[in-house]
């Protein structure tokens, strides 16, 4: 399993320029980042009938020239999300090959019942939306409890609301929907910038929670806590059962609390073999040595 540190920036869209891309990373770093998932996009309702399901999905673009570079500064991960309108994209997901090989997940649904059903049985990590497309797309209370018993998280992105003040405006009104409807359980926030301009601070970006209805302890977990925790559930999820082995560097002690009370067993039977000991003892030599008995005399 990778390791991870905070802070977290799970959006950072694929660019294929690579100097574009180098500069992005280069602000992370500077900003105190230390794991940032790079993402690129599927869109489902627009595929190719002639494809099977299991090459229906792309693979993960070629970063590894990125990670040999920023392997000391940042844990880079791979994330794609997929946006789609129908149920269908189930099995499709069920039978791909190259959905295993991404280390995150994502649901960006079209419609409301792609919504509902990214809530309650998509087989992903992350639900997002699309900040162009506008706030016509709200969860339900029901389907918003149903996401967080199913481990899933809800994205926001800021920086769709740093170019556009209509974005803006429809951000604030999805957050203020999370709070309303789930209390604004497992939201993470992530920046989805293009460019290192639209980038904030870890500490920034968590004072956005007065904004979005969140609490001040959760504006800190959406950067760093809630983003661990999807990292695990997305590793558990392409693991599946495994065996873990524990090894320890030092001596392993063992306690027992039976051995606390058969000690006291034992102290108490000592006591009690002592106690018997010394009555037996006094026995033997009263034996021995028997009192004088005076005859009287007639």
């Amino acid at each position: 399993m990778e390791q991870t540190k905070p802070f977290y920036d799970l959006s950072i869209p694929y660019n294929t320029d690579d100097s574009k891309m180098r500069a992005l990373l280069n602000e992370l770093v500077e900003l105190g980042y230390k794991t940032i998932a790079i993402d690129q996009s599927f869109d489902h309702s627009k595929k190719e009938n002639g494809k099977r399901g299991s090459d229906m999905f792309p693979e993960p673009q070629k970063i590894e020239h990125l990670r040999k570079e920023f392997q000391d500064k940042l844990r880079i991960l791979q994330r794609i999300t997929v946006l789609y309108v129908d149920v269908n994209v189930a099995h499709a997901m069920s039978v791909s090959l190259n959905l295993r090989k991404f280390n995150l997940i994502a649901g960006q649904p079209k419609t409301d019942a792609a919504l509902t059903h990214c809530c309650t049985t998509f087989n992903g990590d992350l639900i997002s939306f699309d900040p162009v497309a506008g706030s016509r797309l709200l969860v339900n209370r029901k389907a918003y409890q149903v996401a967080v018993r199913r481990g899933m998280f809800f994205e926001i992105k800021y920086a769709p609301a740093i170019v556009d003040s209509n974005n803006r405006k429809d951000m604030i009104k999805i957050a203020q929907n999370y709070c309303t409807k789930g209390k604004s359980k497992n939201i993470i926030f992530s920046s989805g910038a293009t460019h290192e301009f639209q980038l904030r601070g870890s500490y920034d970006v968590a004072n956005l929670a007065f904004i979005f209805g969140l609490s001040e302890d959760q504006g800190k977990n959406a950067v760093d806590r809630h983003c661990r925790q999807l990292f695990l559930k997305a590793e558990s999820r392409r693991l599946g059962k495994t065996i873990m082995f524990v090894k320890g560097n030092g001596p392993v002690v063992f306690s027992d609390s039976s051995e606390d009370d058969h000690s006291d067993e034992d102290e108490e039977m000592e006591g009690l073999k002592t106690h018997v000991k010394d009555y037996s003892e006094s026995e033997l030599i009263n034996e021995k040595n028997p009192p004088n008995k005076r005859l009287k005399m007639a």
